[in-house]
């Protein structure tokens, strides 16, 4: 009897040491060897889940960046080419600070144009883009494209619409009549500002116009959209003095630097979305101290096609609306549903989307919530 007893407290002890050692153990699935062309799955929604809520029982960052080190090469594909314009900035930041080789992240820049960026970021050309405005994304989204924005830098828009100071035109109904000039196509934004002002859009003569701002001193044009931080200067270092007319001012809500991503690469690596976007926002924090060094990276990049002098004003406007903008109480990049129902109503209204899209597709904060403790941005001890 006493060796019955004997054998089965035995049983009982091996039984608790086993439980205990099992419970222990990281329980996300270890990262699996990538592809050449196709990156690898480091855990599913299992170990997003598991990083959303690192206050609880933190994060292990040895596990988490061999995840991370398994996906192998990420590409981000540009906005704007080589521009020192958020998100671009803070990619190539992160790339010359060593923040994602911190993270396990391997990371390559390319250059792009941000209706072309979407494209191939739908595509998985690319696993992470940037863009310069919200309807960019919504469009594409609109056309089906698997891609979700993860973070918003100012929910202020850069789009202005520039005259001559002397031309003679102090409100918006003074171009019935006369020509405007946009690049590409004619933005929504504008749109509704022309509406809201009250102008008769069918007196306003719009012809598609290069990129070279001076065009606005010759015959063609009475006044061309612009961005903020880029014509205006252009202009002014030439001896023109010019006028704004800003869309903010006649009730149109806009936003400037997207960094968006892939879903499907999103649904397979969360973990490296959510590291990808830490980098990301841990080098804003660095450029607001010094972006001189990462500006002549990117001119280096360019190889040669680069205006230094352009570039680093182009930064300042651009990182003062991002500091101006910022909303209290929440982490750098948060968008409101609110702003995006607002950006949703003005390509809607323009019948510019091709599909149907939600603000639900839209208002993603799954990867700030991730890496964010209030306001304070969680960064690898």
């Amino acid at each position: 009897m006493k060796t019955k007893s004997a054998m089965w407290m035995i049983c009982l002890l091996c039984l608790m040491l086993a439980l205990a050692g099992c419970g222990s153990q990281n329980t996300a699935a270890p990262a699996e060897e990538p592809e050449v062309s196709e990156p690898a799955d480091n855990g599913g929604e299992a170990a997003g889940e598991e990083a959303a809520a690192p206050g609880e029982e933190g994060i292990n960052w040895e596990e988490r960046i061999a995840a991370n080190k398994a996906v192998g090469k990420i590409t981000y594909i540009t906005g704007f080419n080589y521009s020192a314009s958020a998100p671009n900035i803070n990619v190539a930041a992160a790339i010359e600070m060593g923040l994602f080789e911190e993270l396990g992240l391997n990371v390559e820049i390319q250059p792009g144009v941000e209706a072309e960026s979407m494209k191939l970021l739908a595509a998985g050309r690319a696993q992470f883009a940037g863009a310069g405005s919200a309807s960019t994304v919504i469009q594409a989204i609109a056309s089906g494209g698997r891609i979700e924005p993860m973070s918003v830098m100012s929910p202020v828009g850069l789009n202005a619409l520039m005259v001559l100071a002397d031309s003679g035109i102090e409100e918006l109904t003074d171009l019935e009549g006369k020509t405007l000039g946009y690049k590409a196509a004619f933005p929504p934004n504008f749109r509704a500002m022309f509406i809201n002002a009250g102008v008769d859009l069918d007196k306003v003569e719009m012809v598609s116009v290069g990129f070279d701002p001076t065009i606005l001193n010759t015959s063609n044009v009475d006044a061309i959209t612009v961005f903020k931080s880029n014509e205006p200067f252009q202009m002014e270092q030439k001896g023109f003095k010019v006028k704004l007319f800003d869309p903010a001012d006649y009730g149109v809500k806009n936003s400037f630097g997207l960094l968006n991503v892939n879903k499907e690469f999103a649904e397979k690596n969360p973990t490296v979305a959510e590291d990808f976007l830490r980098a990301v926002l841990k080098a804003h924090e660095l450029l607001m101290e010094d972006a001189t060094p990462t500006i002549a990276a990117l001119e280096k990049m360019a190889e040669g096609n680069y205006n230094l002098e352009a570039e680093t004003n182009r930064w300042a406007v651009e990182s003062q609306l991002i500091v101006d903008s910022k909303r209290e109480g929440l982490p750098l990049g948060w968008a409101t549903p609110e702003q995006w129902q607002a950006e949703l109503d003005i390509l809607q209204d323009a019948e510019a989307l091709s599909g149907e899209v939600t603000v639900d597709q839209l208002n993603i904060t799954k990867y700030l919530e991730a890496i964010y403790d209030g306001e304070e941005l969680i960064w690898k001890e």
